[in-house]
C-alpha cells in the first residue's frame, strides 16, 4: 500500500470511528436516538466525509449522490448523521475492495508525477546518470500499469523490452512510440550501467520531458 492510499484509508477509518462515537454518545440504538447528535459536531464531521467522497469517488459517483441526497434535506438535522456514515461506510467498502478504479489511477499517477518531479531535480542539479535511472523506472512502472489497465499478462520479473513488445502487440500504442520507449529504455541502461558516455543531460532532459507527456496521455 502506498504513502497516498494509507492517507485515504486512515481518514476514511477516522471519520468512521469518530461518527460511530457521536452515534454512541447520542444513545443512538439502531432505531432512535436518545438525544439528537451536537449539531455543531454533525456539520462538521459531514463537511469532512462529503469532501472524502468527492475526492475519492468523485462527483458523478453513486456514493456523492447519495450524500448529496442526504444533504439536501438534513443538512441542519443531525438525525440523519446515521444514514451518512452508511454513505461513507459503503465508500470505504468499496475502495477496500478495489472498485474505484479511478481514484487508484488517480494516486498511481500523482506517484509517478513525484518520482518524475524528484528526477528532473537531480537533472538540474546535475545528476544526469541519477535523473536517467529514476525517470527509467518510472517508465517501467508506468508500462506495468498499463498491462494491469488493459489486462495484459506479464512475468512478475520482467523489463521495459518486454513490457514494451506486449503492450505494442495489444496495440495500446503504435510502432512510434513503441520505438521511443526502445530508445528511453537505452538511456536508462546505460545510466544503470554507468555508461555515461553514451549519452549525455540534454538526453535526459528530452527522456523526462517525453516520459512526462507518456504518463499523462496513457495513464491519467
Amino acid at each position: 500500500m502506498n504513502i497516498a492510499t494509507e492517507t485515504i484509508e486512515t481518514k476514511f477509518q477516522a471519520l468512521l470511528e469518530e461518527g460511530q462515537d457521536i452515534l454512541h454518545e447520542s444513545g443512538w440504538d439502531g432505531r432512535k436516538y436518545y438525544r439528537h447528535p451536537s449539531s455543531i459536531d454533525y456539520q462538521r464531521w459531514c463537511a469532512e466525509a462529503g469532501n472524502l467522497i468527492f475526492r475519492v469517488c468523485g462527483k458523478k459517483s453513486v456514493h456523492y449522490a447519495a450524500f448529496e441526497r442526504i444533504m439536501a434535506q438534513g443538512v441542519l438535522n443531525s438525525y440523519f448523521l446515521k444514514d451518512c456514515i452508511g454513505v461513507l461506510q459503503g465508500a470505504y467498502n468499496d475502495f477496500q475492495d478495489g472498485f474505484l478504479i479511478e481514484i487508484r489511477n488517480l494516486i498511481r499517477a500523482e506517484l509517478l508525477d513525484d518520482f518524475l518531479s524528484q528526477a528532473e531535480m537531480l537533472l538540474e542539479q546535475g545528476y544526469y546518470l541519477a535523473a536517467a535511472s529514476l525517470g527509467g523506472a518510472v517508465l517501467e512502472d508506468t508500462l506495468r500499469k498499463l498491462c494491469d489497465k488493459h489486462s495484459i499478462a506479464y512475468p512478475e520479473r520482467t523489463k521495459i523490452d518486454t513490457l514494451n513488445i506486449e503492450l505494442a502487440r495489444a496495440e495500446i500504442y503504435d510502432k512510434l512510440v513503441q520505438k521511443e520507449i526502445t530508445a528511453k529504455a537505452d538511456i536508462r541502461n546505460n545510466a544503470d550501467h554507468g555508461h555515461f558516455d553514451k549519452f549525455n543531460s540534454q538526453d535526459v532532459e528530452d527522456m523526462l520531458r517525453w516520459v512526462r507527456r507518456f504518463v499523462s496521455e496513457y495513464l491519467e
